[in-house]
Parts: structure tokens; sequence; C-alpha cells
């Protein structure tokens, strides 16, 4: 950290540098993976009794919730702020609120996804499919394993690569 003879210092830390940089990082990624009702991650300074600014980050407070849909007739755990649990509630139900709050203020990818999955059911279940018929159609698929079986027959045609975080086996 260099002062020049200044008050304060010029250059913040590598340290408190990487601490800004995750929470940003979080403050982008964490709201797409539950219900924040439009809140997010505030930066600011909070101003000390002698006029010194510090960095702060105000987070909304996230609560981790069950519902049970009745239109995917299944019970989710999702991660909510308590300002969407209230307008869950002014709704009439998870279902109501999903259906009818408008994108802007859903603002998350969980959200958006919920919300074209619940209305391809209704529309399916307007037709008159049975709920095990949708499952097998418009549900999302579970990705394929990573621990597959290796035929004996390739035993010899592959060599183990870095890809990503771990060793993985490329087949030739």
């Amino acid at each position: 950290m260099v002062r020049l003879g200044l008050r304060f210092p010029l250059y913040r830390t590598i340290a408190q540098k990487a601490v800004r940089r995750a929470l940003q990082r979080e403050s982008r990624e964490e709201p797409h993976k539950g219900l924040y009702h439009g809140q997010e991650y505030v930066f600011g300074f909070k101003a000390t009794w002698s006029g010194k600014k510090t960095p702060r980050v105000w987070k909304p407070h996230v609560v981790e919730s069950k519902f049970y849909s009745q239109v995917l007739e299944q019970e989710l755990t999702i991660k909510v702020t308590v300002k969407a649990l209230r307008c869950i509630d002014e709704a009439g139900g998870f279902d109501n609120y999903i259906i009818n709050t408008h994108d802007r203020t859903l603002h998350s990818k969980l959200a958006l996804d919920l919300k074209k999955l619940m209305l391809s059911v209704n529309k399916c279940k307007e037709e008159g499919a049975e709920m095990d018929q949708i499952r097998e159609e418009v549900f999302p698929k579970p990705p394929p394993s990573r621990h597959v079986f290796i035929p004996k027959v390739f035993t010899d045609r592959f060599y183990m690569d870095w890809k990503g975080p771990r060793k993985q086996m490329v087949f030739c």
C-alpha cells in the first residue's frame, strides 16, 4: 500500500480488492437462484462520527422456505426474501405470485423458468392431459451422470486430461 504523504491510503490492499470483487460477483449470481422480488445487494459507504467513509454492503434478508405448488403438484425448496414472502401472501399463494407477477419484478432466472414451466403445465392441463404424461413431456430431464460404465472395448483408448476443476477421461 502506498501512502504518498496523504491522510488516506491511495491504493487498497489486494485482499480488500478481492473481497470487493467476490461480493460483486455474488451480488450478480445469488439473486438468480431464488425469489428476491426485485431486491438486490446495495453497495455504498457508511460515514463514521469522524466523517471517514468505510465501504459497506447491504444485503436483503434471505430465508429458505418450502412451498407446495398446486400447478406442478410438488413441493419446492427455494431461497426467498422476506419481502417476496409478504408478496406471496398478498397474491394468494405461491402459484398465483409466480404466474401473475411481472417478469421485471421476478427478475431471476429461477422464477422465470418456474413461470414458463407453470404456464406450459396449465396449458397441458386445459387440453386434458394427465399429470404423469405432462411430467414426461414438459418437465426438464435430469442431466446425464458423469459416472458412466466404461465398456472393456474402450479401456485401452483413453487418456487423463485436466478439464475444469478435476481430472477427466478423454476417449480417443
